[in-house]
C-alpha cells in the first residue's frame, strides 16, 4: 500500500508552498530546477501518489465542474450554486461546490484542490488575489469563468451585471427625491463589485453638480456584520437623511440596526440597497432595490464554461468572452 502522505506534508518536507508542489507535480514550466528537483526528490523519497482519480484521468474528462463562492450562506450565493448546477445537471455533469468566505488562502485552496481532482471547469466568484495560479490554470487551458467579479489581467470567461449604472441609478434616484445626506455603505476596493458601485454613487452627484463627501462613505466587507457596524457610525453623526446599502447582506445588517433604534423608514431616513432578496417585499416599509439576474448570471457563466470545455479551453485561440448583464432599480416605499 502507497504512503498515505499529502501534498502538505510533502510541501513541509521540500520547504516550499503546496501551490509549488502543484506546479511540479502537474509540469508547470515556470518553476526552477533546483526547486523541482527537491520537490521530486522528497515525492519518490516519501512515496507520495496523487490522487488516483487524478492520476488516471489526467488527460480525460471527470464530467465534474467545480464551483468557489464566497458565502453559501448568501441568497445571492445560494441562487448563483443552484443556476450552475442546474446547467450542469443538463450537461450530465456533477458540481463541486467552495465557500470560499472571500479567503484569498482558501481559495487558492480549493483552486489547488479542484486542479488535482481534475474537474473540467471551474466557475468563481474571485476574491481579485491569487492572479499567478488562475494565470497558470487559464494557460494550461482549463477552462476558468469569472462570476460577478473581475480579475483584470487574466484571460477568461467573465459574466457580469452593470454595477456603476446600476449604482448611479439608484443614488440618482434618492437625490430627484430630494435626499441630499446620502450615507453609502460600499464594499471592498479590491473587489471589483465594490469599486464599480462606489463609483456609480460617486458619478450621481456629479451629473446632478452635486459635491461628493466622502465623509458619508463606510467601507464594509459585503457581510452582515460590517453592515450594523457602518451604519452605526453613519446615523451617529446625525448627518444623513438617506442611507444607501451595496448589498444584501450588509442591507440586512443596516435595516436591523434602524429598526433597533426605531428609526423610521422612510420618515427619518430614505433606505436603498443593492440586491434584491425575498425579504425586501416581506418587511414594512418595503425596499426600493437594485434587483440583479441573479439566477441568469450563474446560468450564463455554467453555459459560458461548457461551451468553453466542448472547445477545450483554448483562449489562445479564441477570445475570452465578456457577458454584461442588466441590473435595474426596483421602486418600492422605502424611499
Amino acid at each position: 500500500m502507497p504512503n498515505k502522505i499529502n501534498i502538505d506534508e510533502v510541501a513541509r518536507i521540500a520547504g516550499v508552498s503546496t501551490a509549488t508542489v502543484s506546479r511540479v507535480i502537474n509540469d508547470y514550466p515556470y518553476v526552477k530546477d533546483r526547486t523541482r528537483n527537491r520537490v521530486l526528490s522528497v515525492i519518490n523519497e516519501t512515496n507520495y501518489m496523487v490522487n488516483a482519480v487524478a492520476r488516471n484521468l489526467r488527460r480525460k474528462k471527470t464530467h465534474s465542474i467545480g464551483v468557489i463562492i464566497s458565502n453559501v450562506l448568501s441568497p445571492f450565493y445560494s441562487v448563483i450554486a443552484k443556476a450552475c448546477e442546474d446547467v450542469a445537471l443538463k450537461n450530465k455533469y456533477s458540481t463541486v461546490l467552495c465557500n470560499c468566505g472571500d479567503n484569498p488562502d482558501k481559495e487558492l485552496n480549493y483552486l489547488q484542490v479542484l486542479h488535482e481532482n481534475r474537474v473540467d471547469g471551474i466557475i468563481l466568484s474571485p476574491t481579485g488575489k491569487n492572479r499567478e495560479y488562475l494565470n497558470f490554470l487559464v494557460l494550461s487551458n482549463i477552462p476558468v469563468v469569472f462570476l460577478d467579479r473581475v480579475v483584470e489581467g487574466i484571460e477568461c470567461d467573465t459574466v457580469i451585471v452593470n454595477n456603476r449604472d446600476a449604482s448611479k441609478s439608484a443614488v440618482l434616484f434618492l437625490l430627484k427625491q430630494g435626499y441630499r445626506k446620502i450615507g453609502f455603505i460600499s464594499g471592498p476596493e479590491d473587489r471589483t463589485t465594490g469599486s464599480e458601485r462606489l463609483e456609480g454613487y460617486k458619478m450621481a452627484f456629479i451629473e446632478m453638480g452635486m459635491p461628493v463627501d466622502d465623509r458619508l462613505v463606510k467601507k464594509g466587507d459585503f457581510s452582515l456584520e460590517s453592515g450594523r457596524e457602518c451604519t452605526v457610525q453613519l446615523i451617529e453623526t446625525g448627518d444623513i437623511d438617506a442611507l444607501y446599502v451595496a448589498n444584501s447582506d450588509m442591507a440586512t445588517g443596516a435595516f436591523q440596526v434602524l429598526k433597533e433604534r426605531n428609526i423610521k423608514i422612510p420618515a427619518d431616513i430614505g433606505f436603498v440597497m443593492f440586491d434584491d432578496p425575498n425579504w425586501s417585499t416581506l418587511v414594512s416599509p418595503k425596499v426600493t432595490a437594485v434587483r440583479q439576474p441573479v439566477y441568469t448570471l450563474g446560468s450564463t457563466a455554467a453555459d459560458l464554461l461548457f461551451k468553453r470545455i466542448l472547445e477545450g479551453g483554448h483562449y489562445i485561440d479564441k477570445e475570452p468572452v465578456r457577458v454584461i448583464l442588466t441590473a435595474h432599480l426596483v421602486e418600492r416605499e422605502s424611499a
